[in-house]
């Protein structure tokens, strides 16, 4: 039997994402504004693969963070685990 979808199918305890304050929109919108002009910057000046990824890493945990407190497991550890992949990504030219 096919359960018809709504907002609260997949996460039935907890507050679903539609729920989340402007406050949370809002610094998720200027956290990837920040991120843009910062790996614009990057790339123009610094050109360096570690100083992107760590803007990625940020991004990712920002979010991970997120969907920890909205209650969304699966979200939750696929942002946890591109955190962890971008954190190595940013750590293997310093490995030598």
């Amino acid at each position: 039997m096919r359960v018809p979808y709504n907002e609260w199918t997949l996460h039935e305890r907890g507050v679903s994402m539609k729920k989340r304050s402007k406050a949370w929109s809002y610094a998720e919108m200027v956290l990837l504004l920040l991120s843009f002009l910062s790996a614009l910057w990057n790339g123009i000046y610094v050109n360096s693969p570690s100083v992107l990824f760590a803007i990625l890493a940020v991004v990712f945990l920002f979010r991970a963070v997120e969907r920890y407190y909205f209650k969304l497991k699966l979200e939750f550890y696929f942002n946890s685990g591109m955190v962890l992949v971008f954190i190595i990504l940013a750590a293997l030219p310093f490995i030598n």
